[in-house]
């Protein structure tokens, strides 16, 4: 009977385990399972659970390269790894902190709150990281002004400002009540309070919600109606006839006229570099994740 009550338990607790944790795909012998999955994957879509799979087969790539460098063995990377992962632990005194400390660093680590696989993910994530952010001081220390200058003229476009004009509106049924609130515009000694109130009491537009406010648009790009009415008011300026639009009978007022910016290189190069370095530093990390990928023995097991 005994016996019989310890197979029964220990099929018992082999059904929990398959249940807890499936295996997803294999990644050089590895496993890659549930445990490191989104807890509400199997619910998913199977469009989805195919990016996530493809997202995790890149993570345990990128865990394991990092992992085997030198960079996993920095006193820089033990630290931060340490402080990441004491975040998460409830230690009760300094002995039971020294442990965690000391175990953590163990290739089969094993801490209260992470399985096996998600520690080890966790730890070769953050040496990723770490890879990252040394490749990025390596191209930063070999950047030249050449060709920083070389990618903003290749982007200075996202450098420019075009002029725009930063805009309130009114939005009504019929020409008379438009004609009234311009009238009361008219006579207010705050002019944009007024309009603003007006927009949330009269407007039928969405934006009555946020006093009328319209956003910027580019003053190029406003339609062939609005454009010969708004293009040439200014700041704290409103259009002084109702406009006919698809939308009913509108009234404009210009919160903000932006002049255009044509940028140059000094003024913008802090941006620039940043830019320029998020490119390479990202595309760097693209590259090394796909030649992984491609040296890689991978099998998908779960679609």
């Amino acid at each position: 009977m005994n016996t019989l009550l310890k197979a029964a338990l220990l099929l018992l607790c082999a059904s929990t385990l398959s249940m807890a944790s499936e295996v997803l795909a294999v990644v050089n012998g590895q496993n890659i399972t549930t445990e490191v999955a989104p807890k509400n994957f199997k619910s998913m879509d199977r469009a989805l659970q195919k990016k996530i799979i493809n997202r995790l087969i890149e993570k345990r790539l990128a865990s394991d390269y990092a992992l085997s460098t030198p960079i996993s063995e920095s006193e820089e990377f033990k630290k931060t790894l340490k402080h990441v992962l004491q975040m998460n632990s409830d230690l009760k005194d300094k002995k039971e902190e020294e442990k965690f400390l000391a175990n953590i660093l163990k290739k089969d680590a094993k801490i209260k709150g992470y399985t096996e696989e998600q520690l080890y993910s966790k730890k070769g994530l953050l040496a990723f990281d770490f890879l990252v952010n040394e490749q990025a001081d390596k191209i930063k220390a070999a950047l030249t002004q050449k060709e920083l200058k070389e990618y903003y003229e290749l982007n200075k476009y996202k450098y420019d400002t075009p002029a725009m004009k930063e805009l309130l509106t009114i939005v009504v049924e019929d020409q008379n009540k438009a004609n009234t609130i311009i009238d009361e515009l008219a006579k207010s000694k705050n002019k944009l309070e007024t309009f603003r109130a007006l927009a949330q009491k009269y407007s039928l537009a969405p934006s009555a919600s946020k006093n009328g406010y319209f956003g910027k648009i580019p003053t190029e790009q406003l339609n062939d109606q609005l454009k010969p009415l708004l293009k040439d008011l200014k700041k704290s300026e409103y259009s002084q006839e109702p406009i006919k639009t698809e939308f009913g009978y509108q009234i404009f007022y210009i919160l903000n006229d932006i002049a255009k910016f044509n940028s140059r290189f000094e003024l913008v190069k802090s941006k620039v570099e940043n830019e320029f370095m998020q490119q390479k530093v990202k595309q760097w990390a693209s590259d090394t994740i796909k030649k992984l990928k491609q040296e890689a023995n991978i099998s998908i097991k779960y679609l």
